[in-house]
């Protein structure tokens, strides 16, 4: 499985990808738009050419509300341009407004595979970091970043390090 993975020089930087939110935007906006257009056809028909669209209809409030919500997401997660840093001794997560950053030293042990409790497709769909005196590990899942591959090669090859020292 490895030898499918691109060598990353690192420090190598992975921002968060944004194209789920504009994918989920066009399809509840067309979805909104076909429910109208077809409604109002309806509509006119059984009341001989007027064209009514009612906007308190539960199927044009819900669809409305998930557009407004995917931009929301997508406006929040664009303004903190969240991003990953792997180097060769640490681990840093930045976005606009925090940044932290786990050491070599912090780091216990680095696990890639699938998570237990979700049927996650794809080989590697979750890393866990383990961190020192931290109950409960990272999560980080490689899908969310932009060249995920280069992300999960970055990783393995900070896992070969802290293994070495």
């Amino acid at each position: 499985m490895t030898n499918t993975l691109q060598k990353v020089q690192l420090p190598a930087e992975f921002h968060v990808r944004l194209d789920f939110y504009w994918q989920s935007i066009a399809m509840y906006a067309i979805t909104l738009i076909i429910y109208v257009v077809i409604k109002a056809v309806w509509d006119s028909t059984l009341q001989f050419g007027l064209v009514s669209v009612v906007l308190t209809d539960p199927v044009v409030v819900l669809l409305g509300s998930f557009v407004v919500i995917s931009t929301t997401w997508l406006i929040l997660n664009s303004v903190s341009r969240r991003s990953i840093i792997v180097s060769d001794d640490a681990i840093t997560y930045i976005s606009r407004f925090h940044e932290r950053s786990f050491h070599l030293d912090e780091i216990e042990k680095i696990v890639l595979g699938n998570e237990r409790r979700t049927n996650v497709r794809g080989v590697l769909a979750l890393v866990r970091i383990y961190i020192r005196g931290r109950r409960r590990p990272i999560r980080v899942r490689p899908g969310l970043y932009d060249n995920e591959h280069g992300l999960i090669s970055a990783l393995l090859t900070l896992r070969h390090h802290s293994l070495r020292t």
